[in-house]
Formats: C-alpha cells, sequence, structure tokens
C-alpha cells in the first residue's frame, strides 16, 4: 500500500499520517520529504550543504534532488506500507510518481483547507514546535498555490485523487480519510 498526502503547509498530512500509524497501519513507514530533505542536509556532503542553504532561506528544493532523495529511501522499503508527506511539489515529481513506485496503485489525498485555517493552525503551531519553515508559511503558501492546480492535473492523468475537505476537527478528517480508503 502507497499513500501520498497532498495539501498546503499546515494542513494536517503530518498529524493525519501519525494518526494513521498509531491507530490503523502500525506498520507504515511515513516519509516526510522535509525530513528526508533534512536527513540529507546533514551528511555534510556538498548536495546535503546546498540543501541546507536552501531550506534556511525557506526556498524549495530542485525537483531532481527531491525525487532523487525519494527514491533512494523508497528502494529501501520494497514491498512495504508507505505514506508520503509533502510529495510532489510539482508536476516534474508528480509525473516522477510512476518511476518511483514502478506503476503500483497509489492512493492520493489531497487536503483542501480555507487559507484562513491554514493561518491559525501554523500560528499554533509555530508556539507548540517552533519549526523553523513556518516562519517562510505566507511565502510557502504563495508557491504552493502556485503549483497545486497543475500538480493535481499531472496526478489525474495517472491516478485518483481523492479530495478531502480538512476544515473540520482532527477526527473527522481521519474518518474522512479512513473511509476512502477502505481502512474501517
Amino acid at each position: 500500500m502507497v499513500i501520498v498526502f497532498i495539501g498546503p503547509p499546515g494542513c494536517g498530512k503530518g498529524t493525519q499520517a501519525n494518526i494513521l500509524k498509531e491507530s490503523i497501519l502500525p506498520d507504515l513507514n511515513i516519509l516526510t520529504v522535509s525530513s528526508l530533505l533534512k536527513e540529507k542536509s546533514q551528511d555534510e556532503s556538498i548536495l546535503g550543504k546546498d540543501i541546507k542553504n536552501k531550506m534556511d532561506n525557506g526556498d524549495l528544493i530542485e525537483d531532481t534532488i527531491v525525487i532523487s532523495v525519494l527514491k533512494e529511501k523508497v528502494n529501501t522499503l520494497l514491498n512495504e506500507q508507505i505514506l508520503i508527506d509533502g510529495f510532489p511539489r510539482s508536476s516534474i515529481q508528480a509525473d516522477s510518481l510512476l518511476e518511483i513506485f514502478e506503476n503500483k496503485d497509489l492512493s492520493i489525498i489531497n487536503f483542501d483547507v480555507d487559507d484562513e485555517q491554514l493561518l491559525q493552525r501554523i500560528k499554533k503551531r509555530s508556539m507548540e514546535e517552533s519549526r523553523a519553515d513556518d516562519s517562510f508559511f505566507e511565502k510557502r503558501l504563495q508557491i504552493y498555490k502556485k503549483s497545486h492546480l497543475e500538480i493535481l492535473n499531472s496526478l489525474k492523468k495517472n491516478y485518483s485523487v481523492i479530495d478531502i475537505q480538512a476544515n473540520d476537527e482532527i477526527s473527522s478528517v481521519t474518518a474522512k480519510i479512513v473511509e476512502k480508503l477502505g481502512l474501517n
């Protein structure tokens, strides 16, 4: 089983991924692209230093680098349950899913959340977790909005995309995801 969560920063992808792992799919491998990039940024390689510099400035990492880092990790997980959070972030990345997963079935969940709700969530998260990338929220949201429709169109060429209204309470969003994935 491969699940892909897409949506803007602060929409609840990470929260929902953790709930699925803790309550329904204990063997689920959650691959957060930001964590994979962060891990790579600490390996002191030239590529790692470049990734670190871009992340520190709130810039997006080039598609080829993100695809390579994700593919490298996926190849170590063979037939295990995988949930990808934070990928794809471009139509090039969306098209790369076919190559990365060699035509396996993917369940793609698109989180839809109002901008005002996102802003409230990010403010709360930045106070609780003090994540560095939250200080660039507005920049990240604008980048996301510019590319999201293009990403959806690329995904829909090869996959069914399940839209989830994620403005609701956490438990309600979880119930929607569980139902749509047929995990109940």
